[in-house]
């Protein structure tokens, strides 16, 4: 085991590791209530450089397949000026879009690089899908494109990108050799179990792992508040020794309950959960299984809300608000004026929610309540219960012109620019009170993994007549199993929710 590994092993003394717990936490900016844990969004990436580098070369590689495939097609045979922009604009656009689809087929996810075939399939499939597509719309719509040119460039680009990703893989593992961009590793578990997964990890750094930490397992008949304890002290240690990859050994000890916990405890910080498969499957379609230092391991993957996939959504965010922004814009003028009229107060109300990460964000609405509302919400509304319902329904603090704007929506509108700026997404968990966060459960605050939305599953399942705990499970489902197709259904299930006005009150 490395030298690194000196962490005491006995996590007995719990009030001497709540106290580092809350060290850590505190110096990473973390909230420390009992309910509400802020996580960090940076990560240590070893492979970082390396996504690095291969995005850098994988641009050369292609550049250089377009020109070999401009110069082999048009110039060597037709002696074709450059200066003529039409062919040089088509190679253009295959190098960017090409660049693209490596990006959105994960091709620089520090979890595939340097091992296995992964990487290299990836790169393959991203290629082979582009100029799948290219074909396909050339045929549609009748293209005259160089069938030529495509093919050459096709041939020369896989060719190109296999080779520089074959070189940075062996410069990996010369780097590795000598104790570079290894993945600082916990190995938790107890007996020959834990021993064998720390000998494996250690025997060779070209695997890339080096076992810093060794936690035992909680006791397999501990309590909720043992357990919550527990985590604070892994989530302590990894700060404290800089890990980023947490390898778990299988026993009886470790339930599914447990491992569930510990994944999203870990999913805040972005650490890698190695698992050993014994345990079974405990979470569902995020589980896939790789090859880890001649260990077959379950490797935990993060919500599909990651990555490129983010980046995707933050431009169709952009598209779709600058859009929709005009269309509000006639509404939006309707509820300021007839708010004006309506009622003595400002025309807008300012509120403190919560956005991704527990970041504090402020989002802004029409004013649909007498002035000072909110200072007697608790009076009014109290804590959900099973009359919470008629409450809403009945609640005395909104105007006659309020009611008009929360049937058709309007209120919610001016929170588009919310959505324009990136503190919001069109679609998403609704954004909380602060008021609220007492109410969760650790699982809970998985919601604020990905940004609050405009709309969300909560608000076409019913709105406010959708009970506190099955808000959080549609929630939680969205983070789970995000895609561009589910944002398309909410937003169509929206406008229906709209112009019924279930729920809205």
């Amino acid at each position: 085991m490395s030298q690194d590994a000196q962490t005491p092993n006995n996590l007995s003394d719990t009030g001497t590791w709540r106290r580092i717990a809350v060290e850590a936490h505190t110096k990473q900016g973390w909230a420390t209530t009992d309910r509400h844990r802020d996580r960090p969004t940076g990560r240590r990436d070893p492979l970082r450089v390396y996504a690095r580098k291969a995005a850098i070369w994988d641009t050369v590689a292609i550049i250089a397949a377009a020109a070999i495939g401009f110069i082999l097609r048009w110039t060597i045979p037709y002696n074709l000026n450059i200066s003529d922009s039409t062919y040089v604009i088509f190679a253009l656009v295959v190098v960017v879009s090409w660049s693209v689809a490596l990006v959105i087929r994960g091709a620089y996810d520090t979890r595939v690089l340097g091992v296995g075939s992964e990487e290299f399939k990836r790169v393959i499939t991203a290629s082979a899908g582009l100029f799948g597509g290219v074909a396909i719309v050339a045929f549609a719509f009748k293209l005259d494109l160089s069938r030529g040119f495509v093919l050459i460039t096709f041939v020369a680009g896989i060719s190109l990108l296999l080779t520089v990703r074959w070189v940075l893989r062996a410069w990996l593992r010369h780097e590795r050799r000598y104790g570079n961009y290894l993945h600082r590793t916990m190995v938790i578990g107890n007996g020959a179990r834990q021993e064998e997964i720390s000998d494996l990890l250690d025997r060779d750094p070209v695997a890339g792992f080096v076992v810093v930490d060794v936690v035992s397992e909680p006791e397999e008949d501990c309590t909720e508040e043992d357990l919550k304890l527990w985590l604070d002290e892994v989530m302590a240690r990894i700060e404290l020794s800089e890990v980023d990859t947490v390898a778990v050994a299988g026993s009886h000890a470790l339930s599914q309950n447990v491992i569930k916990k510990l994944s999203w405890r870990l999913e805040g910080p972005r650490i890698d959960l190695l698992v050993a498969p014994t345990l079974g499957d405990f979470a569902g379609p995020r589980v896939t299984m790789r090859m880890q230092a001649d260990l077959p391991l379950i490797h935990l993957d993060e919500p599909h809300l990651t990555g490129s996939k983010r980046a995707i959504k933050r431009i169709l965010d952009i598209i779709s608000g600058v859009l929709l922004f005009i269309v509000f814009l006639p509404f939006m003028l309707i509820g300021i004026i007839g708010t004006f009229f309506s009622s003595r107060g400002p025309v807008f109300y300012q509120q403190q929610r919560i956005g991704r990460g527990g970041e504090v964000i402020t989002v802004r609405k029409l004013r649909t309540m007498h002035v000072g509302a909110d200072q007697v919400r608790q009076e009014v509304i109290g804590q959900p219960d099973d009359r919470i319902l008629d409450r809403y329904q009945h609640d005395p603090r909104i105007t006659t012109y309020g009611r008009f704007l929360r049937r058709w929506s309007i209120d919610e509108m001016p929170q588009i620019v919310n959505v324009i700026g990136g503190s919001m997404s069109l679609v998403g968990p609704r954004p909380v009170l602060l008021d609220e966060i007492p109410l969760f459960a650790d699982e809970d605050h998985r919601r604020h993994l990905t940004k609050p939305g405009l709309t969300g599953l909560w608000q076409v399942s019913g709105r406010k007549a959708v009970d506190w705990n099955e808000r959080m499970r549609l929630d939680l489902d969205y983070v789970e199993h995000w895609s561009p197709a589910l944002d398309l259904v909410i937003v169509a299930k929206t406008v229906k929710v709209v112009i019924t006005g279930k729920g809205a009150y």
